[in-house]
């Protein structure tokens, strides 16, 4: 404080910057962000996450499979869930096409492994990206639907067989 005249006057000093308040508000900031992204990532996957656990109800209840794993969800002719189990100490592949709950089963294990198709794929059709590979049935038989990136940009699907890699359908350049 000054003294003018008899008077005191408070003189405006200039505030400090308080790096304490700065660290609680960006810790604020990004815990609030941190929740957000949570919750979307939340909202985001529960329709899947959903699915899933529908899928295995399913396979448990018409199935003998045990120990349910690796769910792979092909678009291609509506949705087909494919989930690999075990019964009687063998490998099999549960296949449920959209919300039907008819379930078929077929062997796995004795077919061509994601390694040959990649090998496959980059050697006979000059796949430069692999977007997906997921089992799936088609007439009666179980294979592998694949979409890539082929050497020129464009993208292309083929389904293999499980067993041979025989190809049964295929669409290029779109």
């Amino acid at each position: 404080m000054e003294i003018h005249d008899n008077l005191r006057v408070n003189m405006a000093r200039p505030k400090r910057f308080s790096w304490s308040k700065f660290f609680v508000i960006i810790l604020a900031f990004v815990i609030v962000i941190g929740a957000g992204l949570a919750i979307y990532a939340y909202l985001a996957l529960r329709p899947m996450a959903k699915a899933e656990s529908n899928v295995q109800a399913v396979v448990k209840q018409k199935t003998q499979l045990t120990n349910l794993h690796d769910m792979t969800v092909d678009y291609r002719d509506g949705s087909t869930y494919a989930v690999i189990g075990s019964e009687n100490g063998k490998e099999k592949v549960a296949i449920i096409h959209g919300k039907s709950s008819k379930v078929k089963v077929f062997d796995f294990g004795n077919g061509m492994t994601k390694v040959q198709l990649k090998a496959k794929l980059k050697g006979d059709y000059q796949a430069k990206k692999i977007y997906s590979a997921n089992l799936s049935e088609y007439q009666n038989a179980l294979v592998w639907e694949l979409s890539y990136q082929g050497k020129d940009g464009s993208l292309n699907y083929l389904t293999l067989d499980y067993k041979n890699g025989t190809v049964y359908r295929a669409v290029n350049g779109l």
